[in-house]
């Protein structure tokens, strides 16, 4: 028997865990965090309701947080197998995990001393010694590389875009009384976008899951350089703030080449840039580790002439370096984490600019539901940051065009390539509308059979 069940990012975007049964064998594709939405995150405080210390590994797609940060829980609990992952994906899991941790430690801190939860005493969802735990598990693996588990259990990854090392694996099974393939696609990238290699076409497959983030939708077209000159002008010229909440992985790194190319190419002033966030500064590096997984020259990541560096680039890696932008007067970039606005750095900014109308607030990602970055960009005028009230004077900005995820048309253009459609395709990864949208555009443009899991249901393949 084969079974796969849904333990995250079922009618949710965040929180990615699914577990897959093939008769006595447990494998699990991604462990992540839920972020967004109370309800969700306090899910993250409750233990797994499978038995951890039967999983025999854990195959990771991507490093972001809501797909690698329930490692250290996991572990806690029991875990002690193998998770496998691309190479940079490994390396950066390490950076980002230690850098979570650090950040869960900090917002606990800071809540015990203003007095601001309500419990006796807040304490982090992990440490960064529970982090640092998870290190000697990783066991890196090439795209295109068959690994076989057991004589029943191989797997491989497949480029798919979106940020640094992201993959989609598949899978083929068999339980001794029939033999299948499943494809877990991960976040699906986007075509022809800076620093990112394009998805490559995915394998034929008996079973799909398939991520819906932006179900529904169509990004409206951007030339991003175009956007961010006419923004920036804008900045130079009126001497403001532009503060931009971006993950650390991918994102700051595109944006802090966008604004160089435009400099170096004379379409704007120079102007300063400052990245606050350490975490970032060191993913950055791991650009030149890997040169074969993103779309840049080698020669642009020598470090007399690094496009992610520069000499208007400012690293902030203390918090005593990130506590003086507060006195920073335009212009200006600040770029900081989290992207979504759920914590670290960025609410700090926030707190100290979000009611000047001298700042200007780009979002330049997908925000969760329930987050602080959703609630901006749906139009909120009073938010609450750390229990402060703080009223959005600010001038905000939507730029989808540095969107990770592929939006509706970008993912059937991916499934285009598949000749004979799946069994049966599971969408996950998305809102409920969004996922809805996504399965029955699929279903009406392609004929499949499509299926929305909800949370913690299981299914037999």
């Amino acid at each position: 028997m084969i079974d796969l069940s849904f333990y995250g990012a079922a009618r949710t975007v965040t929180g990615s865990k699914y577990l897959l049964k093939i008769n006595n064998k447990k494998i699990l594709i991604d462990c992540g965090i839920f972020q967004g939405q109370k309800e969700l995150r306090q899910k993250n405080w409750i233990p797994p309701s499978f038995d951890t210390k039967e999983i025999e590994a854990v195959i990771i797609t991507h490093t972001h947080i809501d797909h690698i940060g329930y490692l250290p829980k996991l572990i806690k609990y029991g875990f002690n197998g193998k998770i496998y992952s691309t190479a940079p994906t490994a390396e950066i899991a390490k950076i980002l995990l230690i850098d979570t941790a650090h950040l869960f430690e900090e917002d606990a801190a800071f809540r015990n001393k203003k007095k601001l939860t309500s419990h006796k005493k807040a304490l982090p969802l992990y440490t960064v010694e529970d982090a640092q735990d998870v290190f000697h598990h990783f066991e890196p693996v090439n795209f295109n590389q068959w690994v076989e588990l057991d004589e029943n259990i191989q797997f491989r990854y497949h480029v798919v875009g979106h940020i640094l090392g992201a993959a989609s694996v598949e899978f083929k099974l068999n339980d001794n009384e029939k033999k299948i393939s499943v494809l877990f696609s991960g976040d699906i990238g986007r075509y022809a976008v800076p620093l990112i290699i394009d998805p490559s076409p995915p394998p034929e497959t008996d079973y799909l899951i398939c991520e819906s983030t932006y179900g529904g939708e169509i990004h409206e077209p951007q030339d991003i350089f175009f956007e961010f000159a006419t923004m920036l002008d804008d900045i130079i010229k009126n001497r403001k703030i532009l503060l931009i909440p971006a993950f650390a992985v991918g994102r700051t790194q595109q944006i802090t080449y966008i604004i160089n190319v435009l400099m170096e190419q004379k379409r704007i002033p120079p102007i300063d840039i400052h990245i606050d966030s350490p975490m970032a500064v060191r993913v950055t590096d791991v650009y030149r580790h890997y040169p074969s997984y993103h779309s840049i020259n080698c020669d642009l990541l020598k470090r007399e002439k690094n496009v992610f560096y520069g000499k208007h680039v400012y690293l902030h890696r203390k918090r005593k370096s990130s506590q003086l932008l507060n006195k920073l007067k335009g212009p200006a970039v600040i770029i900081s984490a989290s992207g979504m606005l759920t914590g670290g750095r960025i609410l700090h900014h926030l707190l100290n600019r979000l009611s000047r109308p001298e700042t200007t607030l780009a979002l330049v990602g997908y925000m969760a539901r329930g987050t602080l970055g959703r609630k901006i960009l749906e139009g909120d005028k009073l938010v609450y940051i750390h229990k402060q009230p703080v009223e959005v004077k600010a001038q905000i900005k939507k730029l989808l065009g540095l969107s990770g995820h592929a939006d509706s048309y970008e993912i059937m253009h991916w499934l285009n390539n598949l000749r004979k459609g799946p069994k049966r395709v599971f969408v996950t990864h998305g809102e409920e509308e969004k996922a809805i949208a996504m399965a029955d555009e699929i279903n009406k443009l392609k004929g499949w059979s499509t299926y929305v899991p909800t949370l913690y249901e299981t299914v037999e393949l």
